[in-house]
Formats: structure tokens, sequence, C-alpha cells
């Protein structure tokens, strides 16, 4: 199985999200796109914004891809829920961080990078709610599966206060 190298948070390229899976709580930081639940709407949203400007679908795969290639980038993973999880996780198993991790790092980093360390979402796959707090206009919450919450706001409060950073 592939799984992607551990990479340092990077403001708006790797994004550190917490998740709740099976009653199990971790911080990941892996690029930002992989955290984009429903690849389905994603590839959706930019075939429309490719049609609204004049260009057309295949201006769009050659610059993407076409959709099932688009998905192999993610492990043909085409929606992230509670049935994907544990493939998707299974590849991002060197990308896991504890709190401690962050917490020192975030504490060493220049003052021009210390926003690299603030945490960006919160995905709980045990009760499908995914929040973030991620600057608009990126809009992860309208990425969530079929069933799912999605919402922008603040929820550090709802990490467990042991995983905090």
């Amino acid at each position: 199985m592939e799984q992607i190298e551990k990479v340092l948070p990077k403001y708006g390229e790797n994004i550190i999200a917490g998740v709740m899976y099976k009653n199990h709580f971790e911080w990941y930081v892996a690029p930002k796109n992989l955290w984009k639940m429903d690849y389905k709407k994603l590839y959706t949203i930019w075939k429309m914004l490719y049609e609204r400007t004049g260009r057309t679908l295949s201006q769009l795969e050659n610059d993407i891809g076409s959709y099932e290639k688009f998905c192999e980038k993610r492990w043909g993973i085409e929606v992230l829920d509670g049935f994907t999880a544990s493939h998707f996780l299974a590849h991002l198993f060197k990308c896991r961080y504890s709190s401690d991790e962050l917490h020192l790092l975030k504490m060493v980093a220049r003052d021009d990078r210390k926003k690299d360390y603030d945490a960006s979402l919160y995905i709980d796959f045990d009760r499908n709610r995914m929040y973030s707090q991620f600057p608009k206009p990126e809009n992860f919450e309208n990425f969530v599966p079929i069933g799912w919450r999605g919402e922008h706001r603040p929820f550090m409060s709802l990490i467990p206060s042991d995983k905090r950073f």
C-alpha cells in the first residue's frame, strides 16, 4: 500500500486535520485537496466553472485529468466517509502527528509561519460531521458526503482535551 510521506504543515498546502474514527482521535497533516470529502461534488463544480468560462471538457481533462484519473490521485476513493475512512487513513499512516509534536513545532516556528500550525479541519467519522476553520472561499463544508453535516465554525472545543495543542 502506497503511503504518502510525512510533511510539515504549510498554510494553504498541507493542512492539519483532526480525525475521530471508531472512537479514536488522531491529528494528520496532508495536502489540502485530499480532504475534500466528496470528489464527485468537487469535479462537478470544476466542470461547471470550466463551462461558464467557455472552456471545454477536454481542457478540464488536460488540466486536472478525467474524473477517473482525478480520483486515482486519492487511491480511487471518490467519497471519503465511514465506509472508505480506513482505506484512506491507511495511506496517511506516516502523516500522523501527536498533539505534543504539533505544539512544539508551533512554539519553535518563526512568527510568520505560526499560521501553518492552525488546525483546519475536524472530521468525525463516527457522527458523520465535518467542521472547517479553513479561511473562505475554500468551503470544505460544501464537499461533505450525502447524509453528513458540514459547518464552517471553530471546533477545538470538540477535540478531546488531552489532544488539543
